[in-house]
């Protein structure tokens, strides 16, 4: 989607942090934006943040958890401002403390946000995008824990996965479509996504030093450029190269350990239409879309 002026977004969890940071480089590119967040009061502070700018936002309550309110929340944004053709699931929360001291109560909150907030909007918009044939694209905010898990943090890490895997599929699903579909891995960013959230009871208190990181609005204009080039992947630390290449390491080693059984099966190698999609149809391999592929 190179030509973004005009174009319309929906971003949830916008009202702060990473979400506040696309909305205001998206708008800055001249993209009509619909600024969705689950909390009022953030809501209201990016509202007295963005509306002095002159660009065009508009705003709407949204728990992305709230399946009735995503069909409400798309009717509402097509009222305003017509199709929508960028959706960024950006919506997350977490929840810093071991799996082995989590309760279900720990797992159905953070999946349902971070993991079911993206299946939410995906549902709701995906055929609509499809149906008005302006194309678009689809951005989710995984993290970089998706690529490289943490170990005191593995409901947040598994939600996260979730969103990559859900991402790496959908792409392959929509490549001659004319939707491009990215998926967001952030390292530390400045919001509050941890600090505002409990922690786990047997845990303590603590977590990321988040001042520290990435200013959101920089941020932001990483995903833009990420979703004009149609890039699978929007990483926005480079020094983390090292840490993603020892991590798949043993994976690459698990192979070479395996037995090789490609000669035992009919006509050798995987079974027919599950060859990699993402990187092998028609030889579009790496991380950038094809030239002309997407909107």
């Amino acid at each position: 989607m190179r030509d973004v002026a005009g174009k319309v977004a929906l971003i949830t969890g916008a009202g702060s942090g990473i979400g506040l940071g696309m909305a205001q480089a998206f708008a800055e590119s001249g993209m009509k934006v619909v600024v969705t967040d689950a909390r009022e009061d953030h809501l209201g502070h990016a509202r007295e943040f963005l509306s002095p700018t002159g660009h065009s936002f508009h705003f709407i309550r949204l728990d992305v958890t709230d399946r009735a309110g995503w069909l409400q929340a798309a009717d509402e944004a097509e009222r305003m401002f017509g199709h929508v053709h960028l959706l960024a699931n950006n919506a997350g929360i977490s929840a810093f403390g071991r799996i082995a001291e989590a309760n279900y109560d720990d797992w159905d909150r953070v999946l349902g946000v971070d993991l079911g907030g993206v299946v939410n909007g995906v549902q709701t918009f995906l055929g609509r995008m499809l149906a008005h044939g302006q194309g678009g694209h689809i951005i989710s905010t995984a993290s970089m824990a998706a690529l490289t898990p943490l170990s005191n943090s593995g409901i947040y890490s598994v939600a996260k996965r979730g969103v990559l895997g859900m991402m790496e599929a959908l792409r392959a699903e929509l490549l001659d479509s004319g939707i491009g579909v990215s998926v967001l891995c952030p390292g530390l960013t400045r919001t509050d996504t941890w600090g505002s959230r409990p922690q786990f009871p047997a845990n303590g208190e603590g977590g990321p030093p988040m001042d520290a990181g990435m200013d959101a609005f920089e941020l932001g204009r990483r995903v833009l450029e990420g979703v004009r080039r149609n890039d699978m992947y929007v990483l926005t630390h480079a020094e983390f190269g090292d840490e993603i290449a020892r991590y798949f390491e043993p994976l690459l080693v698990a192979c070479d350990a395996a037995p090789d059984r490609a000669m035992a099966m009919p006509g050798g190698g995987p079974p027919p239409g599950m060859d990699g999609a993402v990187y092998m149809l028609e030889g579009r391999t790496g991380n950038r879309g094809p030239a002309g592929r997407g909107a």
